[in-house]
């Protein structure tokens, strides 16, 4: 199997021998010892902001270029300067910035954006007056806000 076929869970079932886990699990094995802050999409889904799906990277800020098929380390000076939550022992962006953070990067889905504005909205009864979007990124986040509310509608 090519390494980009394979999914977070492959790479997680080979290093824990396990033939079912669920999705925490997977980040749980593949992150063990490892000083990083879970970030993107990543964090997305890990906080259940996004309905997770394929995915052959878990996108983390680290201070090392760490060499791991299935990490993608954006490199930082340091880790005290990127806020972070401690997700069930799992340090993750907070799901604001997360956000703020995908609309920056150009490479962000559209769909895990759609997703992720959606269950921010009604996770924070049908509003948005928790997120700050900086004043270059709220044009961009309008429409992802705007599409997020109708996100679940048939």
């Amino acid at each position: 199997m090519n390494d980009i076929n394979k999914s977070i869970y492959d790479y997680a079932k080979e290093i824990s021998n396990s033939k079912m886990m669920c999705f925490y699990d997977a980040y749980k094995v593949l992150l063990e010892g490892i000083d990083c802050i879970v970030c993107l999409e990543s964090a997305s889904d890990l906080q259940g902001f996004s309905n997770g799906g394929f995915r052959n990277k878990i996108y983390v800020y680290s201070t090392e270029n760490i060499d791991k098929p299935y990490l993608k380390c954006f490199l930082v000076d340091s880790l005290e300067n990127i806020p972070y939550v401690n997700h069930k022992n799992i340090k993750v962006t907070p799901i604001e910035n997360t956000i703020n953070d995908m609309l920056i990067r150009k490479e962000t889905d559209d769909q895990i954006l759609f997703e992720t504005f959606a269950n921010y909205y009604f996770t924070n009864n049908c509003s948005y007056n928790k997120l700050n979007i900086p004043k270059q990124l709220e044009k961009k986040a309008k429409i992802y806000q705007e599409g997020g509310k109708s996100y679940y509608e048939t």
